[in-house]
């Protein structure tokens, strides 16, 4: 809100002046490049953490799939810095947050937490790729809690902003590692099912033992789906207990800078229609329906996190 003091030429019916008071439109602060950003380190993470898995369990069958989330790793994490620095309207100065560090800036810890991972994964990928588990399995341990603070971070840093009634919840950090892993889950099982449909179709063998893993798979997704349909659960009875914040969204609502739609749909689509493919006896065990419901849940976790990202920008601030 600006004022500006207007004075009325001589000659003119007053002398007095005019007070005109107007407001100046901002940009939101995050766009859809940071919500791409969240979203690419998010499948990132998660796709640690299930390579991590994969080479805990020491079999060489879930091998393959410790790689190719490996890869996926590394892929990733080309394309994450590119989306941040396109975002930030300054990006050859990312260097000032190393050079003059506050130690009580979350975005100076995530710089740090950043610059890591790529070295620590690096070291596990170069183990996990030479077949050496054990060294794998040393060097996953200590990047894990770095992979995950990679994503986490973005949570603490929406937490951090008090004025954003929908971001200031503690359990924003927990919900972002949620769906990293979900996301990383996900992906692995439709690389799974391509490789049961397209290289083991040949060999029953083969397909009957990786449909053993297909049932951990899908035990797995299940599972990290309704922990996160409790922890949605937990935010919509945030809204429905703030009197304000339930008036501010149903005021979006109506005046249509948001819908319902917006909402419901990546929750139905993104989460219970696959929990239903993966629960219903016919579907559960088929790799085609694994595949198809993983391929929603992609589509939903992104969607619901643009939908956190830019709903609460449109809140008023608090």
């Amino acid at each position: 809100m600006n004022k500006r003091k207007i004075s009325r030429k001589k000659g003119g019916p007053s002398m007095e002046d005019v007070i005109v008071t107007y407001s100046v439109p901002h940009r939101d602060p995050f766009g859809f490049l940071i919500a791409l950003f969240i979203a690419v380190t998010g499948l990132n993470a998660g796709s640690y953490l299930a390579s991590f898995i994969f080479a805990c369990q020491g079999k060489r069958e879930f091998l393959p799939l410790a790689k190719f989330s490996g890869l996926v790793v590394l892929f990733l994490w080309a394309v994450a810095p590119i989306l941040l620095l396109l975002d930030i309207g300054q990006p050859l100065r990312f260097w000032h947050l190393f050079v003059y560090f506050d130690p009580r800036s979350p975005l100076a810890w995530g710089t740090l937490i950043l610059s890591a991972y790529p070295f620590l994964a690096s070291l596990y990928l170069y183990h996990l790729f030479r077949e050496d588990l054990e060294r794998a399995r040393h060097w996953g341990f200590i990047g894990l809690p770095v992979a995950l603070g990679s994503h986490a971070f973005a949570g603490f840093v929406l937490s951090f902003a008090q004025a954003r009634i929908l971001w200031s919840f503690s359990l924003t950090p927990v919900f972002f590692l949620l769906t990293a892993g979900l996301s990383g889950l996900a992906l692995t099982v439709i690389y799974d099912a391509a490789r049961y449909y397209l290289f083991l179709r040949r060999s029953p063998g083969a397909q009957a033992r990786e449909r053993v893993i297909f049932r951990h798979l899908g035990e797995a997704l299940y599972l990290l789906i309704f922990a996160n349909l409790g922890l949605i659960l937990f935010y919509l009875v945030k809204v429905g207990i703030s009197p304000d914040l339930f008036q501010h969204v149903l005021t979006l609502t109506t005046a249509g800078k948001i819908g319902p739609a917006d909402f419901f749909l990546p929750l139905v689509l993104g989460l219970i229609a696959p929990l239903a493919l993966l629960i219903i006896p016919p579907t559960a065990r088929r790799p085609w329906a694994q595949s198809l419901a993983s391929g929603c849940i992609l589509w939903g976790n992104f969607s619901l996190g643009n939908f956190l990202l830019t709903a609460a920008q449109k809140l008023p601030l608090v």
